[in-house]
């Protein structure tokens, strides 16, 4: 099935996006209507293909952040106590770095985030979207209460701030990664219950996205549900943080998946790492 999209803009009285996507679908066995749960299941890939389109989201997004936004992130610079990278391969931490992602939960589906300190969580602007609130289940099970206090829904990033209870940190790397470095993405891919999932693969190429602004491409493997999971480097330091992936109508990756570099994702949200000189908090 190919299908053809549009987006009216009721402001400007026209259509401001088109875009065609494919889905398809087969029984293995007969059944009562089987016609219509092929069709059925043939626009839900071709649904599944336009929610990975990268211009789409950018553009229910917001092509720049909102008044109430910019004011939040502009507020006041709030700077994070640096965690000692880590040196040693990620398998040494990995029940470390596991416990420091967590799945956020939503109306109609989940995405994933990651401890940036004890009481920060970054995670993607689509994912908790304008919510104030938002229901957090850690790896453990135990579900907590956060409060979105920043939004960039240009970027695609936010911050969510939780009750300090002892969570662990995952440490921000602040040099970029190279062409070909060997990532892995941990998150809560498809389903919930898949929470502390870890993927590898290796850095592709960077690109510019359709805000002009730069994405880490990589085959490291992401389905839904990754949004707003961390991507770590070979030690289980942060280097980026998974947005957005091109699939197929079975919800396979085909390697083509993008991830925000998080050193831009701090500065777009007004945070910085503190100077080695200033006092921990």
């Amino acid at each position: 099935m190919t299908v053809r999209w549009q987006v009216f803009s009721t402001v400007d009285r026209k259509v401001v996006y088109e875009t065609i996507t494919d889905g398809a679908a087969k029984l293995e066995t007969g059944t009562t209507d089987g016609e219509m749960v092929i069709i059925h299941e043939s626009f839900a890939g071709a649904v599944r293909n336009l929610a990975a389109d990268r211009e789409f989201v950018n553009l229910l997004s917001g092509s720049e952040p909102s008044f109430a936004d910019i004011q939040k992130v502009d507020a006041a610079e709030l700077a994070l106590d640096r965690i000692p990278l880590r040196t040693k391969p990620i398998t040494a931490y990995i029940d470390h770095v596991r416990r420091s992602v967590v799945t956020v939960e939503g109306g109609l589906g989940h995405g994933s985030g990651f401890f940036i300190s004890p009481t920060l969580i970054m995670t993607n602007f689509h994912v908790v979207e304008n919510r104030d609130l938002v229901r957090l289940r850690l790896i453990t099970g135990r579900k907590i209460l956060g409060e979105v206090i920043r939004r960039h829904p240009k970027r695609d990033v936010a911050i969510i701030q939780v009750e300090p209870s002892g969570h662990l940190p995952v440490p921000l790397r602040e040099t970029p990664v190279k062409v070909t470095e060997e990532v892995y993405a941990i998150g809560s891919p498809l389903d919930k219950s898949m929470a502390g999932t870890v993927s590898k693969g290796i850095v592709s190429k960077f690109t510019s996205n359709s805000q002009g602004l730069e994405d880490i491409q990589s085959d490291v493997d992401i389905h839904g549900g990754n949004s707003g999971g961390v991507l770590l480097d070979q030690n289980g330091n942060a280097v980026g943080i998974s947005y957005a992936g091109i699939g197929t109508a079975e919800k396979m990756s085909v390697g083509l998946n993008f991830f925000i570099p998080i050193m831009d994702a701090l500065d777009k949200l007004n945070l910085r790492l503190k100077s080695r000189a200033e006092p921990a908090s």
